[in-house]
C-alpha cells in the first residue's frame, strides 16, 4: 500500500492534534511540519522526530497539506499550495464568508488540477453532515444548533482573532449557550503592559467574529486559570413525528484535527477521479473519508 504523504502547516493546538492523528493511520505518513522562519529556532521536543521547514518544497513530495492556521490566512495559503500541485485541507470557520470563498477557490483549484476540502473540522464540517442526515430522516421540520453549554467551550477561531489584537498578551474566547439555538461570547484577556483595556475591548466587540452576538470581555492577571480546550455542541431537529438530537463534547482541537486528517483520503479519492475543485465536507462521499484499501474494509463494522 502506497502511503499518502501529508504535511502540517502551522504548529498550534490543531497542528499538534494532526500529528497525533496521522500517527494512528497506517495509510498516511507525515512528511514534515512547515513553520514560520522565526519559529524554526524554537525547540519543541514533540518535533524531535519530525522534519521542520519554512518552505513546503523542502519536504519533497507532498500529497496533501493540512492548514492548521488562523482562518484569515487560509484562503491565500490554499492558492499557494494549489499552485504547487498540492491538495489542501483546512478548518476555515468564518461561516458567512464560506459560499463566496468556495466559489473563488474552486475556480483556482480546477485551473491548477488540485483538490481542496474547505471549511472542515467540527462546525462547519461534520456538524454539516449531521444536519443533512437529520433532514433526510425528517425532510420538513426545524433544526437548531447550540454551542457551549452552560460552562462554555473554547472557540479556536475567536480565540486566535483576539490574540491578534494589539495590546493582547494572551486570551481565550469561550462560547456559551444563550437559549436554544443562540450563543454568547465570554472573552478572558491578559493584557500587555501599558495596553489600553477600553481600546482592546472595543476592538474585540467590533471584530467580525464577535459583533453579531453578545460579547463580554473580562481582563485577568493570568489567563491560565480560564484556559480550556473543551467545547461542546448540541443539534436538534423536530418534524414529521420525529425528534432527533446529536450531542458532542470534548477536546476541540483534537476533534478538528481528527476530521482534517480523515479528509486527506477524500482529497486523494477526488484527485484520483479527476474531480478537481474546492469542496466542503458535505459535498464528498462519506465513504471516501474512511480508512481501508477496499470497499469491504471501509464498510467493515458499519
Amino acid at each position: 500500500m502506497q502511503k499518502i504523504s501529508v504535511a502540517i502547516i502551522g504548529w498550534g493546538n490543531v497542528g499538534r492534534g494532526c500529528k497525533r492523528a496521522i500517527a494512528e493511520n497506517p495509510d498516511l505518513y507525515l512528511a514534515g511540519v512547515v513553520r514560520r522562519p522565526i519559529s524554526l529556532k524554537q525547540q519543541d521536543p514533540s518535533l524531535a522526530d519530525t522534519k521542520v521547514v519554512a518552505d513546503i518544497r523542502e519536504l519533497g513530495k507532498v500529497d496533501v497539506a493540512l492548514l492548521s492556521l488562523p482562518s484569515r490566512e487560509v484562503p491565500e495559503r490554499i492558492k499557494d499550495y494549489h499552485a504547487l500541485g498540492i491538495c489542501t485541507v483546512d478548518s476555515f470557520d468564518e461561516h458567512e464568508r464560506i459560499p463566496a470563498l468556495k466559489k473563488e477557490l474552486d475556480i483556482n483549484a480546477k485551473a491548477k488540477r488540485a483538490v481542496s476540502i474547505f471549511a472542515t473540522g467540527w462546525d462547519p464540517g461534520t456538524d454539516s453532515g449531521v444536519r443533512a442526515i437529520m433532514k433526510i430522516a425528517s425532510f420538513t421540520g426545524h433544526t437548531t444548533t447550540t454551542f457551549g453549554g452552560e460552562k462554555g467551550g473554547r472557540s479556536m477561531g475567536h480565540t486566535v482573532a483576539v490574540k491578534a489584537i494589539e495590546g493582547v498578551k494572551d486570551a481565550v474566547a469561550l462560547t456559551l449557550a444563550n437559549g436554544r439555538g443562540k450563543q454568547k461570547r465570554r472573552v478572558y484577556v491578559e493584557l500587555l503592559p501599558g495596553a489600553n483595556p477600553e481600546a482592546v475591548a472595543k476592538a474585540i466587540q467590533s471584530d467580525a467574529y464577535f459583533r453579531n452576538e453578545p460579547t463580554e470581555v473580562l481582563f485577568v492577571k493570568k489567563i491560565d486559570k480560564y484556559n480550556t480546550l473543551h467545547h461542546e455542541g448540541d443539534i436538534e431537529r423536530t418534524g414529521m413525528q420525529v425528534n432527533q438530537r446529536y450531542t458532542l463534547e470534548g477536546n476541540n482541537p483534537e476533534l478538528t484535527a481528527n476530521v482534517m486528517v480523515s479528509c486527506v483520503r477524500a482529497c486523494i479519492a477526488a484527485r484520483s477521479r479527476g474531480e478537481y475543485g474546492t469542496y466542503t465536507f458535505i459535498e464528498r462521499p462519506l465513504i471516501d473519508y474512511l480508512a481501508g484499501a477496499t470497499l469491504d474494509e471501509k464498510l467493515e463494522g458499519y
